[in-house]
């Protein structure tokens, strides 16, 4: 991903990522990328169609992260409710974006993965992302797709610890 500033301020933004980031910034909601989109900001080449969030579980930030995803395109949150996201572990929003909000990602909370989330900006879009060893956490799980991104992900990791190369 190229990290450009927009050329146009009123346009909304291009990317993906960027698109679902601005709308949550936009209600300042407390949110934290997981999932591939999080591997591609580490560096991992990973191809995905969807974006998944990590949202802090009270009420108040629930309601924003529904308020944010309802201006998107056809408007599909617009039909949640704070009930929904509470009582489920992960929504599916199948809008302009796809878009997966979860309140655990497999043993990771929200508290955890934003205690230690690390940031880029992506069209001038401030972007949240979990770090590389929650990240990690984050993809303990038996899905096949999961144990793939974990081999390379060990592999950031090991090269980031000094003597690591």
């Amino acid at each position: 991903m190229v990290n450009t500033p927009p050329s146009d301020p009123d346009r909304p933004p291009v990317d993906p990522l960027a698109r679902v980031c601005a709308l949550l910034n936009a209600e300042q909601a407390r949110y934290v990328v997981v999932g591939a989109q999080a591997c591609i900001l580490h560096g991992l080449v990973r191809t995905t169609e969807d974006v998944d969030l990590l949202v802090a579980e009270d009420d108040d930030n629930l309601a924003r992260v529904i308020r944010a995803l309802a201006n998107m395109e056809d408007h599909a949150a617009a039909e949640l409710t704070v009930a929904d996201l509470r009582d489920n572990v992960v929504v599916k929003v199948a809008d302009e974006v796809e878009v997966d909000i979860s309140r655990r990602a497999w043993s990771v909370d929200f508290d955890e993965a934003a205690g230690s989330a690390v940031t880029t900006e992506i069209d001038g879009i401030r972007i949240p992302y979990a770090s590389l060893p929650v990240l990690i956490r984050s993809k303990e799980t038996y899905r096949e797709r999961d144990q793939a991104d974990l081999v390379h992900l060990r592999r950031l990791l090991a090269r980031q610890q000094p003597g690591g190369g």
